[in-house]
């Protein structure tokens, strides 16, 4: 970026902070403090690890990374001031992941690694069987109620930033994890146990 940055602003008879906003999508006198810039800055490392989750690989998650903040910087310019980036940042990369999904017509496992502990409440190593099949159960949810229980019980989400992700009310994110978690249990439960 900054070799871009260089070459724009040699070639460039404008002053270096027009050029600067220019290049991140927005002109900061115009549309407050918040640039694209601050907007990557705040949200990457969280975003990237919910899509990492989501598709259960890196490739792709950085593959779907890249077209969210590539959609974000297209978009940039109309959005709203006082917006809420993160829920805007998170509706778009479900739909680029749900995009992937529709079009690729192929199923991912959801990479659970070191969050067992947030699944089981528990600090013991997780067994190869229990881990696979956690991973088969959260494949088996449909795409809201999967993206809905990732997001609350992984990342800490309230419901109304699940719901603004998902383009649904707080009371339907509640309801999609919810249903999520019951069939989580319900599937997780030996045979004759209660949940």
């Amino acid at each position: 970026m900054g070799r871009r940055l260089r070459l724009v602003r040699r070639y460039s008879v404008v002053p270096p902070s027009y050029t600067t906003s220019l290049i991140w999508g927005c002109n900061p006198a115009v549309r407050g403090t918040t640039t694209f810039g601050d907007l990557i800055d705040a949200h990457q490392a969280e975003l990237l690890r919910y899509l990492v989750r989501l598709t259960g690989n890196r490739a792709d998650a950085d593959d779907l990374f890249q077209e969210t903040f590539l959609c974000a910087f297209k978009a940039f310019r109309r959005l709203r001031a006082g917006s809420n980036h993160r829920a805007w940042l998170y509706r778009i990369a479900t739909n680029a992941f749900l995009n992937h999904r529709h079009t690729a017509h192929c199923r991912r496992e959801t990479s659970l690694g070191q969050d067992f502990e947030a699944w089981f409440g528990s600090t013991a190593q997780p067994d190869a069987a229990a881990t696979l099949a956690l991973r088969r159960v959260v494949q088996t949810l449909s795409r809201r109620q999967r993206s809905a229980f990732l997001q609350r019980n992984l990342q800490g989400r309230s419901y109304a930033d699940i719901g603004a992700s998902l383009g649904c009310t707080a009371t339907a994110a509640r309801a999609h994890v919810y249903q999520a978690a019951k069939r989580v249990r319900r599937a997780l439960t030996p045979r004759g146990e209660q949940p």
